[in-house]
């Protein structure tokens, strides 16, 4: 069964400037890109265009954001959707200084740290707390640290598996 991902994929990027005044703002530019990700004749990882997917093919998410603009850039973060159909691959997500990845499983509402808890009663009335698995993450977000000074660029990725 053949799938398209690219009318799944949707990219928040958030950013609240702290210097607006003197006509000095943050301007972030970004791209999302998907990539499947296939092995060669030597068992090497290489990326190819994301144009078909079948299912268990691997596909990386690169989110690439820039501050274009004439003032540090605050309060960003960039979120990635997982997209129906695929799961999240467990320890996929990159880590970058200045940037945890945090993940949901609620729709994108709230985020945290791995390992992803939550909380069910179980057949005796009892709360348990339980580990989320990588098939619950809908969502994975990078809160900056700081800001994003004029100039600086930020990679970040998470890869799926199609279903």
């Amino acid at each position: 069964m053949r799938r398209s991902l690219s009318a799944a994929v949707l990219v928040v990027v958030l950013a609240v400037a702290s210097s607006a005044a003197f006509g000095q703002e943050p301007k972030l530019v970004g791209e999302m890109e998907a990539q499947k990700i296939v092995l060669d004749g030597e068992n090497h990882e290489i990326a190819v265009p994301a144009d078909r997917v079948y299912p268990r093919d691997t596909v990386e998410y690169t989110l690439r954001y820039r501050n274009s603009g004439t003032a540090p850039a605050s309060g960003v973060s960039l979120v990635g959707p997982i997209p129906q159909g695929t799961a999240f691959l467990d320890e996929s997500a990159t880590e970058v200084r200045g940037a945890t990845p945090l993940f949901s499983i609620d729709g994108g509402k709230t985020y945290r740290e791995a390992p992803v808890t939550y909380v069910v009663v179980n057949e005796h009335g009892e709360r348990e707390i339980r580990n989320a698995t990588p098939e619950m993450i809908t969502h994975v977000k990078w809160m900056i640290n700081g800001a994003l000074d004029i100039g600086q660029e930020l990679t970040v990725s998470y890869r799926v598996q199609v279903k």
